[in-house]
């Protein structure tokens, strides 16, 4: 079954690479979502997120900077998103630079967005004085009525772009949002990682089953988290694909860095991580550290070994690669393995079906009465242990009185949670256990 989206009042923010639209997006989300940096286009998918404005909903959508001039492949592609975005698009702010002035690049996007017949607002950014308040009528050029000047950077005419935005939508477009908003608060929030070109995008574009996502062989395509709501079976997730995270050595540019940051942040913030392994290369140093960093977020996670149809293609074996991952990978703890492809869509749901379940898992909360007679059931020597309770979930923390817990090891420390994770049947879950010593009252 096709996954369903909620569809929302699309506004696309478009225009030629460095007049400011990520900058837009992030100052009416009063947050850095976008990554922005000063010497030139640094978006490469669309992003999207849901803006309220005057009692109404819609969902504000930036996207790459339009170039016709460059003919690589990465730019075709990016070409090519973007005329997606503008076809889905309910409005389109366009938008130019009032320093550098109109350029022919802007005429070209023009005839592009006439072409759409979509409703238009003018924003001409980066109006900081007088001076180029005066230039503001060479804009009427372009065929799309009065201008409004803005300035993304400090944050000028932004509520007046907005109440536009607003203006133009149909009315009743964007209320009674409630059901969608409580259903995206509960949705599973599934974070998508994996060493750069591992096929990320091209997991996250066949779940939605369109190209929302570039996808090129070039390592390094995605540099935003995406997060993209929508359904399956009547179950809520929000899906983030994340920029590839590569080791230490290969960050090159301040982008790739803070792309690593937000990914990292991203699955602290995630109930469910798939790893995207590429089947081909087997696991290497860096999907090692992706796993590290992983476990030390205690998440719990799926390994997706994508491109499994190429590895076939080599007579390679499933069941010598499953045992090799499960002997090689520290703490794996039972987490799931499915073998996979992206491209060829095979077995895509049912990564979606197992993250679910995880979510499920990880976010259950256990009657203490149970938990207490576990513990009862335990043979423990280092130090007596006298009562548990749950004190968190998602996942799972929780916290045994112990008459001396300096005295357990790690290794014993190892023993109660496989212990607990097994009869409570957490398979491919991360439990954490923490000790407390008892309180004796002197009489």
């Amino acid at each position: 079954m096709k996954p369903t989206k909620y569809n929302f009042h699309k506004v696309v923010i478009v225009g030629r690479p460095n007049v400011g639209k990520s900058t837009l997006f992030n100052r009416v989300l009063q947050k850095r979502k976008a990554i922005v940096e000063e010497f030139g286009p640094t978006t490469r998918d669309r992003i999207g997120a849901i803006v309220k404005w005057s009692g109404k909903t819609f969902e504000l959508i930036d996207t790459p900077g339009l170039d016709f001039e460059k003919k690589e492949d990465l730019s075709k592609l990016i070409e090519k998103q973007i005329v997606s975005g503008i076809k889905e698009a309910d409005q389109l702010i366009f938008m130019c630079d009032a320093i550098s002035g109109i350029l022919q690049m802007d005429y070209k996007i023009c005839d592009m967005l006439r072409k759409a017949d979509k409703s238009i607002i003018l924003a001409v950014n980066k109006v900081d004085s007088r001076n180029l308040m005066r230039d503001m009528a060479d804009f009427y050029k372009l065929g799309f009525g009065e201008p409004m000047s803005i300035s993304s950077l400090h944050g000028l005419g932004i509520g007046d772009l907005l109440d536009k935005v607003t203006d133009n939508m149909d009315p009743g477009a964007g209320e009674g949002s409630g059901n969608r908003e409580h259903a995206e608060k509960h949705a599973v929030k599934l974070a998508v990682i994996g060493k750069p070109n591992a096929g990320k995008s091209s997991f996250v574009n066949g779940i939605l089953e369109e190209d929302r996502i570039t996808v090129s062989d070039i390592p390094g395509t995605t540099r935003d988290s995406i997060d993209t709501y929508f359904e399956k079976d009547r179950k809520s997730f929000i899906i983030i694909d994340t920029a590839g995270i590569r080791s230490k050595g290969k960050i090159k540019d301040a982008v790739t860095y803070f792309s690593i940051l937000r990914t990292e942040e991203t699955i602290k913030k995630s109930d469910v991580t798939v790893i995207l392994i590429d089947a081909p290369l087997g696991i290497t140093k860096e999907d090692h550290r992706i796993i590290d960093i992983v476990q030390k977020n205690f998440r719990p996670f799926i390994l997706a070994i994508n491109k499994w149809d190429l590895a076939e293609k080599e007579g390679v074996n499933k069941i010598g690669y499953e045992k090799v991952i499960r002997e090689n990978v520290r703490f794996m703890y039972n987490a799931s393995i499915v073998f996979m492809s992206a491209l060829k869509k095979t077995n895509l749901m049912e990564v979606l079906d197992l993250a679910y379940k995880l979510a499920e898992k990880t976010s259950q909360n256990f009657s203490t009465s149970d938990l207490n007679d576990i513990l009862k059931s335990v043979e423990f020597n280092p130090t007596r242990l006298y009562s548990v309770r749950q004190t968190k979930n998602s996942p799972p923390e929780l916290e045994i009185i112990a008459k001396n817990p300096g005295d357990i090891k790690t290794t014993e420390k190892s023993y109660l949670v496989n212990i607990f994770r097994k009869k409570l049947h957490l398979e491919g879950i991360p439990v954490i256990i923490k000790f407390r010593k008892k309180e004796f009252r002197g009489g």
